[in-house]
């Protein structure tokens, strides 16, 4: 004689971390992304990973909940996870990893974007100044850049001037 509890699967733990990380997380994510206004990089780099990772979770859980299901008498838990049907429940973790992949890309191709603009240009700063000349004109800009006086770092003045960081 089965218990109640091994009736079905749908009261087991596996399958409430399985809603959780198929439904509850995924939404408080995109909801974040869409009620804030700005983002800093490596929080864009963490809910991409973090998506990734509750993909695979997904899909470690989908399997074991159809092994568990097919020791079971139910025939609902057979239905959802040990059918053609059990496919649909993939295109979750599929597309979550998905828009992970594209959150992680998205911040990796700035980072180099980035690298490459510094490495060209290194490149094209000559390596000594023209003899009619006191040096190129990205020279220049670092003296005259260096020459600016900059407000002491904690005070009011010095928050106001501060180019916005990327958030």
């Amino acid at each position: 004689m089965h218990l109640l509890s091994d009736a079905t699967i749908f009261t087991e733990v596996r399958f409430w971390g399985l809603v959780l990380c198929s439904l509850v997380l995924p939404a408080a994510i995109f909801v974040t992304l869409f009620v804030r206004r700005e983002f800093s990089k490596t929080t864009v780099l963490a809910f991409g990973l973090l998506l990734i990772a509750l993909a695979g979770a997904d899909i470690f859980l989908l399997r074991a909940l159809a092994r568990l299901a097919q020791a079971t008498p139910s025939l609902a838990d057979d239905l959802v996870f040990s059918s053609e049907l059990s496919i649909a429940l993939y295109i979750f973790p599929a597309a979550f990893g998905t828009l992970g992949l594209n959150m992680v890309s998205h911040v990796l191709m700035h980072y180099l974007k980035q690298k490459e603009a510094r490495f060209e240009a290194h490149r094209q700063a000559p390596t000594s100044a023209p003899q009619g000349r006191r040096g190129s004109r990205v020279l220049r800009h670092r003296r005259a850049a260096s020459r600016v006086v900059s407000p002491r770092p904690g005070s009011r003045t010095a928050a106001a001037r501060r180019p916005p960081a990327d958030r």
